[in-house]
Formats: structure tokens, sequence, C-alpha cells
């Protein structure tokens, strides 16, 4: 529930929600680049599969790790590859489906995050990887910081709109 309040010029905004603290880890690494992360809501795995392989064979990506981060076409995916900051963007504002929120608030922080740890009674699990042909050039001991941060518990998500969807 959102309450909003205007006086004259400013306005005050209290939002009252129920939220679960989860442990995210962030795109940035120790040198300043970034590895490329994306994450997907309410879209079958095929789909995400391949968005996640032409953005594979566009920028001449490593192996792709695809994970399910909750049940219910909910998907999150690590690339290890080492990029500047506007390259990530790039890759990740041209793939087709990815979440608008993700994509919105990790350009707004500078480096985006994903969850690691249980939601409720579900951690993320590997479900498939993209091989490739490309060497990875970073790893997970490559990352810079990880973090804890409210989400909405999963009985509480609603429908959340997809970059590149009507």
């Amino acid at each position: 529930m959102i309450f909003k309040l205007r006086i004259g010029h400013i306005r005050i905004t209290f939002t009252i929600a129920p939220v679960v603290d989860v442990i995210g880890v962030n795109s940035k690494l120790r040198d300043g680049n970034h590895i490329v992360m994306w994450d997907f809501d309410d879209l079958p795995l095929t789909q995400v599969v391949h968005n996640l392989r032409l953005a594979q064979y566009k920028y001449w990506l490593p192996k792709i790790y695809v994970l399910e981060s909750s049940p219910g076409n909910h998907y999150i995916a690590y690339c290890f590859k080492r990029l500047p900051w506007r390259k990530v963007v790039e890759i990740i504002a041209s793939t087709q489906g990815v979440d608008w929120n993700f994509f919105k608030y990790g350009v707004y922080r500078e480096h985006f995050t994903l969850r690691t740890s249980p939601k409720g009674d579900y951690k993320p699990k590997l479900v498939t990887i993209l091989e490739s042909p490309i060497e990875q050039d970073a790893s997970p001991k490559d990352l810079l910081s990880w973090t804890i941060y409210e989400t909405l518990p999963p009985f509480y998500e609603g429908r959340r709109v997809a970059i590149g969807e009507k």
C-alpha cells in the first residue's frame, strides 16, 4: 500500500508492505569491471534460454549459468565475463524479457544485484549452463561485494513488467 501526500511542491510518500531480508551478490569486480547478470520473471525457461543465447552469440560471451530463483518461471543468470559498466548495461538492456525493476535499480545504483540466499523455503538452483567456446575471465572470487537487502516475500509478489514486454 502506498500513501501519497502533497504539500505545495513537495510530495511525501509512505509505503507499507511485508518484506524479507535476503543476501545478494553485486556485479562489480575488484578491478572496477562488472560481470553480466540477468533476472527474468514470469518467463518460461525455453524463452529465457533463447534470449540468453542471442545475447551470448551477439556479444561473444562465455558460459552462462541459469538458475531457477523461485518456482513459477523465475530465473536468474550469471556470465563471468569481465566488462566495463556501460557494456554490461548494453548487454542486459538488449536482452528481451529482463525484469524491468532489476534493470532500473541496477542502472540507478551502478551495479546489478542478484539474490543468492533462500527466499521463503526456496534457494536458487542451477537448471542449465549455456556452453560457449569463449573462456571466462572472471570468477565468483573476483566479486567485490555481497549485500543484505529487503524484498517482497514469495506470497506477496505481483506481476512485474519485463523489458521488451508489451
